[in-house]
């Protein structure tokens, strides 16, 4: 998106921009943010719980969370510590005691992770959003084939454009929090980007901002989407591309195009069935991929996996991006959801996870959009991923103890 994302996986989301079926039919963003929507109240306190009230707690392997904590740390070591994180989290110098005494230890084991997440943390339920639904969807990064010379019917990828400067109006004026812009200037004024339509007609088009060619065109479409991936080149050498910015443009979730005509029905409304449809209907691909205005910028990454809007690599099935208004980045979150399983159905899925990224579709404190890894298992999950669930954040005891002294 992942969408309000900054440089991270756009999923159909900011930076992490990736395709979730939200986006794909509901017409959310992931790449360049909300622009002008109501900034929400963040979610401050709500009613403290037991681990025992979280569903699966005592069956999940809090052990493999670690990882996923570890790479929060090592950002959160750069931020001074009274660094506001948001809300639950507080000042910085909570998460960091908790990093320090991580550093300090040697967990192996699900009951050693459970310990450590009791001893440091306290389970917060959030309350249900009238204006949001609680739903999780999924993401992932795609493999696909490119080159690094044009190729016939290829797509390029192109680099950010360097007149582009973006806006984050909540730096002027605090009530547009969340509200970013994006445009170039011209005679002392800032104006629109080329939108998709344009840039397919060849607007970018000999500036020497091509990155790569997509060999599939539709594979390009949804790289934007995900806005994070790997390029396998011809010589057999991976290309790993990262979300750079996206040109402003509202997002359009060319699934509602194709509900409307009729030519996809809800209950088979997918990554994959939209894709197939791309292919079957080469004539109106692009005109299709056109209704939907935001086009994503890529830079090329290392090869250390996508890195979320917190700055920090995803880790698979452990990562998930959340609306930081409510649940801020870097901290863990109790998810109980369902999730697609090979052959067809779903299952319970009731795990700690890390809030380590975000996205313009992703907007409410019950929703979420779990990061499924590379390869095609995690194509297909998060293809099919949509269900209801629910999340519990967890807050650093400290700062809940802090905010409950007497001032």
């Amino acid at each position: 998106m992942r969408l309000a994302r900054g440089p991270g996986i756009g999923r159909l989301l900011e930076a992490s921009g990736w395709l979730t079926l939200a986006v794909l039919i509901v017409g959310c963003a992931p790449e360049s943010g909300p622009t002008g929507a109501p900034v929400p109240t963040p979610t401050v306190y709500t009613s403290a719980v037991n681990f025992a009230d979280l569903p699966g707690w005592q069956g999940d392997n809090q052990a493999e969370a670690l990882a996923a904590l570890t790479k929060s740390c090592s950002k959160l070591a750069s931020m001074p510590p009274e660094t506001d994180l948001g809300g639950l989290a507080g000042p910085a110098r909570h998460m960091q005691q908790i990093c320090s005494a991580l550093q300090g230890t040697s967990i192996t084991s699900a009951r050693e992770g459970r310990a450590f997440f009791e001893r440091w943390f306290a389970p917060v339920s959030l309350p249900a959003d009238p204006e949001a639904e609680a739903l999780f969807t999924g993401y992932f990064e795609p493999e696909v084939a490119g080159r690094r010379t044009p190729a016939p019917g290829a797509e390029p990828l192109y680099a950010r454009p360097p007149e582009m400067v973006e806006v984050d109006l909540g730096e002027f004026r605090p009530s547009l929090r969340g509200t970013r812009l994006a445009g170039h200037v011209e005679n002392g004024q800032l104006v629109p980007m080329p939108d998709r339509a344009s840039i397919q007609d060849g607007a970018l088009a000999g500036r020497n901002l091509e990155l790569v060619w997509i060999l599939d065109p539709v594979e390009a479409f949804f790289l934007h989407i995900q806005g994070s991936g790997r390029v396998r080149l011809a010589d057999g050498s991976v290309m790993h591309v990262g979300y750079a910015g996206s040109n402003g443009h509202p997002y359009y979730a060319i699934g509602r195009t194709l509900l409307r005509r009729g030519a996809i029905a809800a209950s088979e409304m997918s990554l994959q069935s939209i894709a197939a449809w791309l292919r079957e209907h080469p004539g109106e691909m692009r005109s299709l991929m056109a209704e939907n205005a935001s086009y994503v910028f890529f830079e090329t990454r290392s090869p250390s996996g996508p890195i979320g809007s917190a700055g920090v690599p995803l880790t698979p099935r452990r990562s998930i991006a959340v609306d930081p208004f409510h649940v801020p980045l870097h901290l863990p979150v109790w998810v109980e959801t369902r999730v697609p399983v090979s052959g067809g159905g779903d299952a319970v899925f009731a795990q700690l996870m890390l809030a380590q990224d975000t996205g313009a579709a992703i907007r409410g404190r019950q929703r979420g959009d779990l990061f499924f890894g590379h390869g095609s298992q995690a194509r297909e999950q998060a293809g099919r991923m949509r269900a209801s669930g629910r999340i519990w954040a967890l807050a650093p005891r400290s700062h809940i103890d802090a905010s409950r002294e007497p001032r």
